[in-house]
């Protein structure tokens, strides 16, 4: 940050400045780096608004969660397919073989499951958080505040 010149440094507190600017892009757009930005807006007063980063974790948290219910059906599948494949075994060696990979897909199963149990505030929170998120968009976009597209809905 020492090697910025005042005429950068004026420039990175300018766009900084603008309404919905964001830490990368006042770096993008003054070619000074992210840390350059936070340290000289830091300085100066100046915080940027964090929560399209706060709702942009909320939704992969959701993605992830999906995913893994995905996830624990087709083990639950797989858990099937192998009690069929341990009930049609020729032998006491492949029965056992086929229960330990039943107990292990089955462990499985139920632990992807417990990892996500259901928690309404979760998702109450989430349908908030959405709303609220169309509606900094709608003001961003120039929109009145008041005016929001959709009913917020999730």
């Amino acid at each position: 940050m020492a090697s910025l010149s005042e005429q950068q440094r004026a420039a990175v507190l300018e766009a900084a400045r603008r309404p919905g600017a964001t830490r990368n892009g006042v770096a993008r757009e003054t070619g000074v780096s992210e840390g350059s930005v936070t340290a000289i807006c830091s300085a100066a007063g100046i915080s940027f608004d964090r929560s399209l980063t706060a709702a942009a974790v909320q939704a992969r948290v959701i993605d992830l969660r999906a995913a893994r219910v995905g996830l624990a059906t087709s083990v639950l599948d797989d858990v099937q397919l192998a009690r069929q494949r341990m009930h049609g075994a020729e032998d006491n060696r492949a029965f056992l073989d086929g229960a330990k990979a039943v107990a292990a897909l089955a462990g499985t199963h139920v632990r992807l499951v417990a990892f996500d149990k259901d928690d309404s505030s979760d998702t109450e929170a989430a349908k908030s958080m959405l709303g609220k998120l169309a509606q900094a968009l709608n003001v961003a976009a120039g929109e009145d505040a008041g005016e929001v597209v959709g009913d917020g809905a999730v």
